[in-house]
Order: C-alpha cells, then sequence, then structure tokens
C-alpha cells in the first residue's frame, strides 16, 4: 500500500510540476489529468493520495454504503460520471475526456459550453472538490485503506 501511495505522489508531483505557473485547466486534455492536478493545487500532496485509498468509494472501486461525509462525497463522484455515460454525450469514458477549467480562490470553474460533455464532465470533479471543501475536517485515519469486504 505505501508504494501506491508513493508511486500515486511521484505522479502528481509531475503533474504539478509540468504545469505552468498560471491556474488554467489546459494542461492536457484528460480529465484524470485535470482532476488531478485540481486536487494537488487545492488540498495539497498529502490528502490527495489518502483519498486514493479511502472509505468504500475513494479510489478505483466503489460499492457498499459510505463511511463517511468524504466517502459520501466519492461516491457522488462516482455516480455524477456514471450520470454523463448514462446520458451519451462523451464519446468515450469521463475519465478519458479533458475539460477546461480555471481555479481562482481554490474554487474550480468550469469553461466549456454549459452542456457540452467536457463541462458535464468538469461539474463532475467541481462537485466532488467543492463537497471535499465542507467536509476536509472530518478527515479519519481510521479510514484510509479500509478492509472493503468487512466495511463496506
Amino acid at each position: 500500500m505505501v508504494l501506491l501511495r508513493y508511486v500515486a505522489a511521484c505522479v502528481l508531483c509531475m503533474i504539478v510540476t509540468s504545469s505552468p505557473v498560471e491556474r488554467r485547466g489546459t494542461i492536457t486534455k484528460k480529465a484524470w489529468w485535470n482532476f488531478s492536478y485540481q486536487m494537488m493545487d487545492i488540498f495539497g500532496l498529502d490528502i490527495s493520495t489518502s483519498l486514493l485509498d479511502y472509505g468504500c468509494f475513494c479510489g478505483l472501486y466503489g460499492e457498499g454504503t459510505p463511511i463517511d461525509n468524504i466517502d459520501s462525497c466519492c461516491q457522488v463522484h462516482d455516480n455524477c460520471y456514471g450520470n454523463v455515460v448514462a446520458e451519451g454525450k462523451c464519446w468515450w469514458h469521463p475519465k478519458n475526456n479533458g475539460y477546461d477549467y480555471i481555479i481562482s480562490d481554490n474554487i474550480v470553474e468550469c469553461t466549456d459550453d454549459v452542456g457540452s460533455c467536457d463541462w458535464d464532465v468538469c461539474m463532475c470533479d467541481k462537485l466532488y472538490i467543492d463537497c471535499l471543501h465542507d467536509h476536509i475536517e472530518e478527515y479519519n485515519d481510521d479510514n484510509y485503506n479500509v478492509n472493503v469486504a468487512e466495511r463496506c
């Protein structure tokens, strides 16, 4: 598990250090790169990497019942991506779809055309980050790397 956090931290550091100083989302055209950059920029390395394996929904897979409000933010984010897929606006999975954004005062602003696939994907990430703003103080180390079979 430590290796996974180390690799994730290295990838996130590469994203941030290779990005221009201005805080615009034209860095890449992949949502997961945009999302990673936003998380690092707003919440920092420790929180960003710890949320890669937090609770029942934060990370690669989501199942069961969220164990706290942060985990609920992750579930809503997963469901949001699922809704974008169901609407059929995107040619491929939302994580592979890029978008444009601006960060100002730690708030993400989506700048693509309202209602477009790019805008919808950006809004999923924005809503997640807004949710984290509301609940990040509730972060609980005991909910990192949980046994999903037992707790979810």
